[in-house]
């Protein structure tokens, strides 16, 4: 089982909230990928000490090839990198989020991750900004019995209909498939016309066109829980509060998990 997450430079204290709270409850028994944009060679380092297997792919943000595709100025996509990575995705500072979650994170990570691990069977696709609260054995089971699992609101608008922040996929033929497909539907508009919520979308779009292809796994809200409840096995920083006030939750909480733990 392979656990993989994305993240640029401003998201670093949030990967150590996921590596250490992820250790905490499972060890050293799953291989850990990380997709990083901009770390520094000192981040870099004191992420991998957490783990000896926590691999990470770091890559250079190049902004200004990212705002003369994203049609404004490198100053505007450095505000809008800025208030994603603290606060949350608005109208008017998403197309920062298109570039990076759709056009680099959705269409090249998850590929990248399954690659490197050829011997693996499994991958989990995680949002960074998420805090592990108790083991994952119940998703873990879902992920190992489907090929693709996810947490579906089949009855909301097109972009929201799945939630991207958590993804299982069996590695295989047909989920290389549906990550092509997936791709197509990424590329199919440019990022200056990317529509709100169209990470989602395009992963919907897919799922449409290979849904009788696949065994579909359902999420339950417990794994992506942005309502940071007693009972949610995983909490979620994406709410409209802001990333940076629910990192402050969440490291909070973990802190005192791991003393009152300590303490019995």
């Amino acid at each position: 089982m392979i656990i993989h997450s994305y993240l640029t430079d401003g998201f670093y204290d949030w990967a150590e909230l996921f590596v250490k709270s992820f250790i905490y409850h499972h060890d050293n028994t799953h291989k850990i990928f990380l997709s990083t944009r901009g770390l520094t060679e000192e981040q870099i380092e004191k992420l991998q000490s957490v783990s000896p297997n926590l691999h990470i792919s770091n890559k250079k943000l190049n902004l200004k090839e990212i705002a003369n595709r994203a049609k404004v100025p490198v100053n505007k996509i450095l505000k809008l990198k800025n208030h994603i990575e603290n606060e949350a995705v608005t109208k008017n500072t998403y197309i920062w989020k298109q570039a990076i979650s759709v056009e680099d994170r959705y269409r090249n990570s998850i590929i990248e991750a399954m690659n490197f691990y050829s011997d693996e069977d499994y991958l989990i696709h995680f949002d960074i900004d998420m805090y592990f609260r108790k083991h994952l054995q119940d998703l873990f089971d879902i992920v190992t019995l489907n090929d693709i699992s996810i947490k579906f609101r089949l009855k909301s608008k097109i972009s929201r209909k799945v939630m991207g922040g958590l993804i299982g996929f069996k590695i295989s033929k047909k989920t290389r498939q549906f990550m092509k497909r997936w791709v197509h539907h990424i590329d199919a508009i440019p990022l200056d016309k990317k529509p709100l919520g169209y990470g989602q979308t395009s992963f919907y779009l897919t799922y449409c066109d290979m849904k009788d292809e696949l065994k579909w796994g359902y999420v339950p809200s417990r794994f992506i829980s942005p309502r940071f409840t007693e009972a949610d096995v995983v909490w979620s920083g994406n709410t409209k509060a802001g990333k940076a006030k629910n990192l402050i939750r969440c490291v909070e909480d973990f802190t005192k998990r791991k003393n009152y733990n300590e303490t019995k």
